[in-house]
């Protein structure tokens, strides 16, 4: 089976949880990246970033390296931001098509509320069935990351 991580990541948190799943699963990996990037501060981030969440902001897409039509099966990486999914997946989830192979999701917080993000993401998500839900490494309880992790690959198989 050929599979593809695709993930967004802005603090290197999701980026992180994607390449250890990918070397587990020897999948092959594509970040998603906006055309007009996030400002470099966290505190500008946080404004845009909120904003584009609360007014659901669909932004433009950087061209992919790799065509997700020829996998078999995507998995999809998240942060939550605003209890929300981020805007940047949400232009991905768009092609139907693409929203369709994705089987399993990891997404991760800073400790805020995942249930309602989980929830606004996986209706777009017809055939997912394996999620997991990560902590931001500077979160207390993210030493229990690696062994999610783990549990999560395993159920991928």
């Amino acid at each position: 089976m050929k599979r593809l991580i695709v993930y967004y990541s802005l603090s290197g948190n999701t980026e992180e949880a994607a390449k250890k799943i990918a070397k587990e699963l020897g999948a092959d990996l594509l970040k998603l990246e906006t055309v007009k990037a996030m400002p470099k501060s966290f505190a500008a981030q946080i404004m845009v970033g909120g904003g584009q969440v609360a007014f659901n902001h669909i932004p433009k897409l950087k061209p992919f390296g790799v065509d997700p039509d020829s996998y078999d099966e995507i998995i999809l990486g998240s942060p939550i931001w605003n209890s929300k999914g981020v805007p940047a997946v949400n232009a991905f989830l768009k092609d139907g098509k693409a929203a369709a192979k994705v089987t399993s999701l990891f997404f991760l917080s800073g400790g805020g509320e995942v249930q309602k993000g989980l929830t606004a993401i996986t209706k777009l998500l017809p055939n997912l069935k394996n999620t997991v839900s990560l902590l931001d490494k500077k979160h207390e309880d993210s030493r229990d990351n690696d062994a999610k992790l783990a549990e999560f690959v395993r159920s991928i198989g």
